[in-house]
């Protein structure tokens, strides 16, 4: 009876063996669910309207949120949106987007622009138009109704920004896992911050998600490029690079900070 009853507990052991490609799954998961309850950032009757930009984080953030609501207690609703510039030097296979977003049951919204991406002479043309993509979402959500915007920055993409706002913003900020807009009208949430690049790579390999028909042509004049080759070379120094940079914009010791200059008072 007793090697029975062993032999089924073995069987049993084997059968719920996860394969290494799932327990990857569940690892992003796990990570995305862990940033969503640290940060508070999705409550039961949300109207979540994520940026679908084709590219690989983005795909992730839409996958994993999809995902949650099969397993959830907590329920919420859920529309991708896709802003095409006219003037935009890349391309992106719209009919591949909306069945992705289909396959998962989300709404699927798809907006062009039309704007000149060097009409201003002082900023550069990635400049105008990450500003007026952002903009077109803004509007989106509010005259549909969506109260949160979710973004697919993850991790590497916050402590790239750490590092750049202080080597050329003078300044120590980066990318707030929830920011309050419009007087609390619209909530911007990054669900992927937690998450490393490496991992939404991996990802999305594995569920071969589709590239860019054609990738930007401006996009090998990026700062952050040159961000990304600092940080390989930290990495080389201190393979925890990425995870300590991350962290310590919550360790912030202000004592050991130069703070605000002395200004002597008048007599």
């Amino acid at each position: 009876m007793c090697a029975v009853h062993c032999n089924f507990n073995k069987f049993k052991t084997l059968g719920s063996k996860k394969s290494p490609e799932e327990l990857f799954f569940r690892k992003v998961n796990q990570k995305v669910g862990k940033c969503i309850q640290k940060y508070g950032l999705i409550a039961k009757g949300d109207r979540i309207l994520v940026g679908l930009s084709g590219g690989k984080d983005s795909m992730v953030l839409l996958e994993t949120l999809a995902g949650r609501l099969k397993y959830q207690p907590a329920s919420y609703e859920l529309a991708a949106i896709h802003i095409s510039l006219k003037s935009q030097p890349y391309q992106i296979d719209l009919a591949y987007l909306s069945e992705f977003a289909a396959s998962l049951n989300v709404r699927f919204i798809h907006q062009i622009l039309d704007i000149d991406l060097f009409e201003q002479e002082n900023n550069n043309p990635c400049f105008v138009c990450s500003w007026n993509r952002r903009k077109a979402l803004f509007e989106a959500a509010h005259k549909l109704g969506y109260n949160k915007l979710a973004l697919g920055h993850h991790q590497d993409d916050a402590i790239e920004t750490l590092l750049m706002n202080m080597a050329f913003q003078s300044s120590i900020s980066s990318m707030p896992p929830s920011l309050s807009m419009f007087d609390g009208k619209l909530h911007l949430i990054r669900p992927l911050l937690l998450v490393t690049e490496d991992e939404v790579k991996q990802f999305a390999r594995l569920k071969n998600f589709r590239n860019e028909l054609k990738t930007c042509t401006f996009e090998k004049e990026s700062k952050r490029k040159d961000i990304k080759k600092i940080i390989r070379q930290l990495s080389e120094l201190n393979p925890n690079i990425r995870s300590n940079v991350y962290a310590s914009m919550t360790n912030i010791q202000r004592e050991y900070l130069p703070g605000e200059p002395f200004r002597a008072t008048r007599k």
